[in-house]
């Protein structure tokens, strides 16, 4: 049915040529065929149209008010096509995956589980991307992201993965000359580690940090001006480098569940207070729509959703 409502593709290809250049000349170079054959196919698709799509000056041609309209839907469906192409043809000639997270979604959360897939798919390529800039993980180079947020990402298939989930955490070290915090009032007696808020910045999400952390559970300690006495302690540009520095028994620091339960499970981390703040953010998987049907990419998605 749809084949029967469409022109002709050449007469389409070559009239948006013709209507970006407002030249048959420039359209027929563009094309490698002669001015005549883009006037014929120019012609062709307006009978078919019942409609005249350019105005013919002796030296020029501008496009009428259905032209118009016909270039803004031709040029988006085209584009369209051309970037879905695109992708395909990226995913072949390369033989892989390309998946993007933050570093420490990437050193925590992915990583255990993409040695995993290779034992299971080692013909597989998986090339991954760490980074806490939002555009390297929104690239369009991205096949499949995980990601944070309450919201769909237009042009991915999300697939919810699970709540965030944030409390306090200290190795073992830490705490062997120290009393263990028991509510949330008490790490304020400890040395915390920090975050750098511009990392919350780069990578575009509302920062889960001390401060938040501590008014969402009505600690009252507050300065002159309306803050939180946080303890001074050292400040980190990255996660991995911060839980380093917990491991080493340098302070406390806000863990995340799936950055901080394998450790605690583990034995390397201790979860300090019953006090966990879901903070009503998700985390997703985020498929490129136009790949989520590639065998490739099924295999690995399914692999990280069927993971819990």
């Amino acid at each position: 049915m749809l084949r029967k409502q469409l022109p002709g593709i050449n007469g389409l290809v070559t009239f948006e040529a013709a209507a970006r250049h407002l030249s048959f000349t420039l359209a027929a170079s563009e094309l490698c065929v002669s001015q005549a054959a883009v006037s014929r196919q120019v012609k062709r698709l307006e009978e078919q149209l019942g409609c005249s799509v350019f105005h013919r000056a002796q030296r020029r041609i501008e496009l009428t008010k259905d032209g118009h309209k016909l270039f803004q839907a031709v040029t988006m469906g085209l584009g369209h096509i051309a970037t879905v192409s695109s992708d395909i043809r990226r995913t072949k000639s390369t033989g892989q995956i390309t998946i993007a997270s933050t570093l420490a979604f990437s050193s925590f959360w992915l990583m255990p589980r993409i040695r995993a897939f290779h034992q299971q798919y080692p013909d597989v390529k998986v090339h991954v991307i760490a980074s806490d800039n939002a555009q390297e993980l929104r690239s369009d180079k991205v096949d499949l992201a995980l990601t944070c947020g309450n919201n769909q990402l237009q042009g991915n298939e999300t697939h919810y993965l699970f709540s965030e989930q944030a409390y306090p955490v200290c190795s073992p070290e830490y705490l062997r000359d120290k009393e263990k915090p028991q509510t949330a009032a008490d790490v304020l007696q400890h040395r915390l580690l920090h975050l750098d808020e511009q990392l919350w910045d780069n990578i575009g999400w509302d920062a889960i940090d001390w401060p938040a952390w501590l008014k969402h559970f009505d600690v009252q300690d507050l300065d002159n001006k309306g803050g939180f006495k946080i303890p001074a302690g050292f400040t980190f540009n990255n996660y991995p480098m911060l839980i380093q520095a917990v491991l080493e028994g340098e302070g406390i620091a806000l863990g995340f569940e799936h950055t901080t339960g394998d450790l605690v499970a583990q034995g390397k981390l201790i979860r300090l207070t019953d006090q966990t703040w879901d903070t009503g953010r998700g985390y997703y998987l985020a498929i490129k729509s136009n790949l989520a049907h590639h065998p490739d990419v099924q295999a690995l998605s399914q692999w990280l959703l069927n993971s819990f």
